[in-house]
């Protein structure tokens, strides 16, 4: 045994595969929300009307935003689970430490990230071919992807994959925090709608709209990726130096 040297990086990488395989349950539920943001987003997300004497029109609009976010709340999820202790008790069979435990659930939930950025994309896809078998449109128009809206199909895709990479590594803190004391369940959801009530009394903009305007208003891709990516690393690195202050196996 003494000749079988095995390396960080092995551990991390059979931890990775691992877990892929173990937890690929929380695709199907990907899936199934999925499939319930698009049957909500039939209902459109907005429309407009007008005529005259002789015509009238109606204008519905349609988009994945809905999917998007629902995406976004099912990683945030997947990102708390996967820190319990049930699921960090797996990690004990195998050769381990803490460090290989946090960086392949770190691998991993940036892999469900970038699954859930592909599906969420390609869910417009699918709501489009739905829209164009309801009889109840006498005419439906969409934006064709062209050669010159390459660069913004790029932008898009970059952009809601930050987004919902943010969203991981939120949950990840807060699942890791959860971990600390049961005191805590109670406490963050208390404190986090405590401070939306109290930042939109306070000032015309809330706690969260602050948040989300630090990262919504910035008109540079290059700046908003390195803010994301920043804030990425500040969270998962909060998780690894708590997650490593706990008393063994806790």
């Amino acid at each position: 045994m003494s000749l079988n040297k095995v390396t960080l990086e092995q551990v991390v990488k059979n931890q990775f595969i691992y877990k892929i395989g173990a937890y690929s349950g929380v695709f199907i539920s990907l899936i199934l929300l999925q499939l319930i943001a698009v049957l909500f987003s039939l209902n459109g997300v907005g429309m407009s009307a007008g005529g005259s004497e002789q015509i009238s029109y109606s204008l519905h609009y349609y988009s994945g935003n809905l999917v998007f976010i629902f995406t976004m709340l099912w990683v945030f999820i997947v990102s708390i689970v996967i820190t319990s202790k049930v699921y960090r008790n797996e990690d004990f069979s195998f050769v381990s430490n803490r460090l290989s435990s946090d960086l392949s659930n770190i691998l991993f939930v940036i892999f469900v990230s970038v699954i859930g950025t592909i599906t969420a994309l390609l869910s417009t896809f699918l709501i489009k071919a739905i829209l164009l078998f309801l009889p109840k449109f006498d005419m439906f128009y969409y934006s064709p992807i062209s050669m010159n809206m390459g660069r913004f199909v790029f932008m898009g895709i970059v952009i809601a994959f930050c987004y919902i990479l943010i969203s991981a590594a939120a949950g990840y803190l807060v699942g890791t925090l959860v971990r600390l004391s049961s005191l805590i369940k109670i406490l963050i959801p208390v404190v986090f709608v405590g401070y939306l009530i109290l930042g939109g009394m306070i000032s015309e903009v809330s706690g969260l709209a602050t948040v989300v305007q630090f990262f919504y208003s910035e008109s540079s891709l290059i700046t908003f990726v390195l803010k994301a990516i920043f804030t990425v690393m500040v969270l998962f690195a909060s998780s690894v130096a708590i997650f490593n202050r706990m008393e063994v196996r806790q």
